[in-house]
């Protein structure tokens, strides 16, 4: 029987989120290499009612399986209790749908820990992708991983970290691999005029771009900060967003007139607000480790495959990948710093010359030679 790779992924699916995203792709890119792929996910409240295929515009390379479980999200008594529930019930479900459906050659892959472990005591090929590092409980979380065939880390400081932390674990069951891109998907054939006149923007304006969410700890405030002290001439434009934070950053920001907050876009109308922009930034903050060290943003990837200059801060998560000279590095929650990069990169003989550093580094790293260097790795043990 030929080897299948089981994805699990337990948040709501599709849905806006950029973790729905990160499985729908990864599912896709490993069924685009000839493995017979499966993502199992749950059957939750929330979720869009909408083929994933057709939601995230992605061929039909894998095959999508809900599992059930207890959704009690919206229930204001059971708030708290609501995710621990969802996700116990989920990975019980998936334990069970693994051993009646797969086969023991195949390999598991997740950054869902909980059913991993569960099925680690069935199926000897669990391969977990490690997104967030814990600040606490590392005994149990030592435990979980050494339940592990590999681990997958996404981030230098944390493959620093967790090979510091659990010494036990033999290295040669770690692989690092950042996240990745779509490049045909983001390197659209379109001149900048062009987008802009598709999506009505103005064309001598000087667009300062931002897709992603509005969290707090992706840096926003210190954008839409910096966008007070910029010239009038500047239009900074925030795209994405879950509701709630789109209306409660509207409200914070919707006074200052160089700013625009467009909200929620389909993912493929997101390379078209690229392609607009003099600028694009990754504003994200300093104050928060997820952000500083835990972080490996997709945005990242998709900005450097468009061809615009990139204003990125200085922190530890993002300078692995970008330098003085595939990006404009600027003082973290700092607007006036901010604002200064921006009009630096506005520069036509730095704009240039940073935009194509960057789009030949992400040329290695597509979403495809993400799958095919994460397949060869593990079949070098099978």
């Amino acid at each position: 029987m030929k080897k299948r790779l089981f994805l699990i992924f337990h948040g709501r699916f599709p849905s806006e989120k950029a973790a729905s995203l990160f499985a729908a792709k990864s599912a896709e890119t490993f069924g685009n290499q000839g493995i017979k792929t499966i993502l199992i996910v749950p059957r939750r409240k929330g979720i869009i009612m909408e083929d994933p295929h057709i939601y995230y515009g992605l061929n039909k390379s894998f095959e999508v399986v809900y599992i059930n479980t207890i959704s009690v999200f919206g229930i204001k008594v059971l708030d708290k209790l609501a995710f621990s529930l969802s996700y116990f019930f989920f990975s019980v479900g998936v334990l069970f749908y693994i051993k009646k459906n797969n086969d023991v050659a195949d390999v598991i892959f997740s950054n869902e820990i909980l059913p991993l472990v569960l099925v680690s005591y069935i199926r000897p090929y669990c391969f977990y992708e490690m997104h967030d590092f814990p600040e606490s409980k590392l005994g149990l979380f030592g435990w979980c991983l050494k339940k592990m065939k590999w681990i997958l880390v996404h981030n230098k400081w944390k493959l620093s970290e967790v090979q510091r932390t659990f010494r036990d674990i033999s290295h040669d069951r770690f692989l690092y691999e950042p996240n990745a891109v779509d490049l045909n998907a983001f390197n659209l054939p379109i001149s900048k005029e062009e987008a802009r006149k598709r999506l009505l923007l103005p064309l001598l304006k000087k667009i300062i771009v931002y897709t992603g969410h509005l969290y707090t700890w992706k840096g926003v405030d210190t954008l839409a900060e910096s966008a007070r002290i910029l010239p009038d001439d500047f239009f900074v434009i925030f795209v994405g967003g879950t509701k709630e934070d789109v209306d409660r950053f509207r409200e914070k920001y919707g006074n200052i007139p160089n700013i625009s907050v467009v909200g929620h876009v389909y993912h493929q109308e997101i390379p078209l607000w690229q392609k607009a922009a003099d600028v694009l930034v990754l504003p994200n903050t300093a104050k928060e480790k997820i952000s500083a060290f835990y972080t490996s943003p997709m945005k990242l990837f998709e900005y450097m495959a468009s061809k615009r200059p990139i204003v990125a801060t200085d922190i530890p998560s993002l300078r692995e990948i970008v330098n003085d000279e595939n990006a404009i590095i600027v003082k973290p929650d700092d607007p006036r710093a901010m604002s200064e990069g921006i009009m630096r990169a506005i520069q036509t003989n730095i704009s240039k010359s940073i935009s194509d550093q960057a789009f030949q580094y992400v040329i290695n790293h597509t979403w495809d030679k993400r799958a095919e260097r994460i397949i060869d790795f593990y079949e070098r043990f099978l």
